[in-house]
């Protein structure tokens, strides 16, 4: 497993290395301007955009034919799709830890003037971003598996589509239960619901691309 997760990395980093110069410089923009728009933009753009570049590797691999290669090592197919769900969870948190510290900084420089709502709306933004980044790799493995390489833009732009969509329907979903009126206790209630959601949703999409994967030919 070690070795599966190095060849992750490898396989990533030299896209990470311009995505995260690129996350980086906004950072940094955001830093020095606190401009509250940028920040709810970088909050929940970030995640996401290293999740997609974590979802690329995977046709980086099948370009390279390291995918077809890797099956000859004495490691079990379940192993590699493994690995690459814990390499997407591993960069996914990754993203919503760099917003976390811009954001802590963007507050401290400018004060708090960001968040009508107190603390949960830094939360929703923190977190917004991390389980977009999840739901994106919820829905590319599988299908990726299942259409081949070739169609990866779009799985890509499906990914995408379907996790603000899963994201937007619970929002409005709890937003009708409440009337519009959300106190903080229902507020943190329905995150750790959508956040339940979302792991859940993840593992069984792990579970069911590697099924896909045990009879892939190639």
């Amino acid at each position: 497993m070690k070795g599966l997760l190095k060849n992750n990395f490898y396989g990533v980093i030299e896209n990470l290395k311009i995505a995260l110069a690129f996350v980086m410089f906004v950072g940094v923009l955001l830093l020095i301007t606190g401009e509250a728009t940028l920040l709810s933009a970088f909050s929940l753009i970030a995640p996401p955009i290293i999740a997609l570049l974590m979802v690329s590797c995977v046709r980086k691999e099948s370009a390279s034919k390291w995918e077809k290669y890797k099956l000859t090592l004495p490691v079990r197919r379940k192993a590699i799709i493994e690995s690459q769900y814990i390499s997407h969870t591993i960069w996914s948190i990754s993203g919503v830890v760099i917003v976390a510290v811009f954001m802590t900084l963007t507050v401290f420089i400018h004060g708090d003037q960001y968040f009508y709502y107190g603390f949960r709306d830094a939360i929703t933004l923190v977190l917004g971003g991390g389980i977009l980044a999840i739901l994106i790799g919820a829905f590319s493995y599988p299908l990726y598996y299942l259409w081949g390489a070739e169609k990866t833009e779009v799985i890509l732009i499906i990914s995408v589509i379907g996790s603000i969509g899963i994201v937007f329907a619970l929002t409005m979903l709890v937003n009708t239960f409440s009337d519009g009126n959300v106190s903080d206790t229902l507020y943190y209630i329905s995150l750790l619901v959508v956040t339940a959601i979302t792991i859940i949703t993840f593992i069984f999409s792990c579970v069911l691309t590697k099924q896909i994967f045990q009879h892939c030919e190639y």
